[in-house]
């Protein structure tokens, strides 16, 4: 039974279920070209979040991690702000982003 409840609980996550989900969202598709990545993000939310490059995460379509680099020119985006975020990866395919709260899909190449 326990198993199912976290299982359930995912599955919401994952769908929207949290409060969380899609507090950053890109203004525009980000520009892809070979293994970068350029693009602006915006805080959707009522409140200020904090990103944390370091802790973010490039996943490939089975959910694995790509070996990357995330850069954002502002850690601290207040209600309805933007900031810009760049990535760059060696190999591998990324299709989105994972920042914590939740995830940015990236457009295929």
């Amino acid at each position: 039974m326990r198993r199912a409840l976290i299982v359930l609980a995912a599955l919401m996550v994952g769908c929207g279920g949290s409060g969380l989900e899609g507090t950053l969202q890109w203004e525009q598709a980000p520009a892809v070209s070979g293994h970068s990545l350029r693009g602006t993000i915006k805080n959707t939310t009522s409140h200020s979040v904090t990103l944390s490059p370091k802790s973010m995460r490039l996943l490939d379509d089975r959910g694995e991690k790509v070996a990357g680099r995330i850069r954002v020119a502002q850690e601290k985006l207040a209600a309805g702000s933007s900031t810009s975020l760049r990535a760059t990866w060696k190999s591998g395919n990324p299709v989105r982003i994972d920042y914590g709260s939740g995830t940015l899909a990236l457009p295929s190449q």
